[in-house]
């Protein structure tokens, strides 16, 4: 069996290459033992023999390859202080692929050490390795120029170009997602002021925050409404931004699709913003992805989407 592992914001989501599914909330993760998380995984997607684990872990900005998760200094990170949430989850899902024996690859994201548009270097961060995994599942449906927007707590748009990623725009740049944003104006006076940290600033930046709500569940149908309206109408713009890069380098219509739990939901308004069909994704789409590159670097893939797949990889695959 070929594992993948989506280390997403508020939830690890675990796929086999055969299409099982298993969701473990990153709070529920954090109160589980490396044994209990095993267990879970094992009840849920088969008791068969793990080949190989491909593993998404917070930023991944300390990785510019595939590497085994033995060979990761720092979990493969430049800092374990990162934008976003913690809560302990991920990291304890991290140290229990690592106890498990389970032969596992650790995934980067894309930074501005990758080779990307280097115009897009200016950007110290682009996207999180999941993200990897979820342009890969797209790449073996069989489309090899797309571009991915990933709106949910919130949101990441990347472009793939002829089988490669050539660009990603990260959640504190450009578009926010319903929980975390971009800072603004308002938001770096705060910082400033010392009322907020820079991260309490972006895990509140969401489009939920500024109306004052922690979630949907919390909205009534017009504020539910404008929730949705306004994540599509921004994920539609970060889109656009990325087809003029596409123009740019000589592709004029990528295939675009949508990703995140409220894709199928805002996917009728992106379309109609961008006056083009955009595919939603399943839930589960970045994990799955992630349990395809399991499955190309076990049987000698030795690169990802422009990733190269580190040599000591292959050399343990062959000892």
């Amino acid at each position: 069996m070929f594992l993948g592992v989506d280390h997403g914001t508020t939830a690890i989501r675990f796929a086999s290459e055969k299409g099982s599914i298993y969701e473990l909330s990153r709070s529920s993760a954090a109160d589980l033992s490396y044994e209990q998380i095993l267990s879970r995984i094992e009840e849920s997607l088969g008791p068969e023999r793990v080949d190989l684990v491909a593993l998404s872990y917070s930023m991944g900005d300390g990785l510019t390859r595939i590497v085994r998760l033995e060979d990761a200094l720092n979990r493969g990170l430049i800092s374990q202080d990162g934008a976003g949430l913690h809560q302990g989850g991920g990291t304890q899902v991290f140290e229990a692929i690592r106890a498990s024996g389970w032969p596992a690859i650790l995934l980067p994201g894309i930074h501005r050490a990758s080779r990307i548009d280097p115009r897009f270097r200016v950007f110290s961060h682009g996207m999180s390795p999941e993200k990897v995994g979820l342009a890969y599942g797209v790449f073996r449906q069989g489309s090899s120029s797309f571009i991915v927007c990933d709106a949910s707590s919130n949101t990441v748009s990347f472009a793939v170009l002829r089988g490669e990623i050539v660009a990603a725009i990260d959640a504190p740049i450009f578009a926010p997602g319903l929980l975390q944003g971009p800072l603004d104006v308002q938001a770096i006076r705060d910082v400033d002021s010392g009322k907020l940290t820079a991260n309490q600033a972006f895990n509140w930046g969401g489009i939920l925050s500024k109306m004052k709500r922690m979630g949907l569940d919390q909205c009534s149908p017009e504020e539910r409404h404008l929730a949705m309206e306004t994540l599509a109408l921004f994920a539609a713009m970060e889109m656009a931004a990325l087809l003029v890069l596409c123009r740019d380098r000589g592709l004029e219509c990528p295939q675009l699709f949508l990703a995140g739990s409220p894709a199928r939901e805002i996917e009728p308004r992106v379309s109609a913003h961008l006056d083009r069909r955009v595919v939603p994704l399943e839930r589960s789409a970045a994990a799955q992805g992630c349990a395809r590159i399991a499955e190309d670097v076990f049987a000698g893939k030795e690169n990802i989407l422009g990733i190269a797949v580190d040599e000591r990889v292959r050399a343990g695959k062959e000892g």
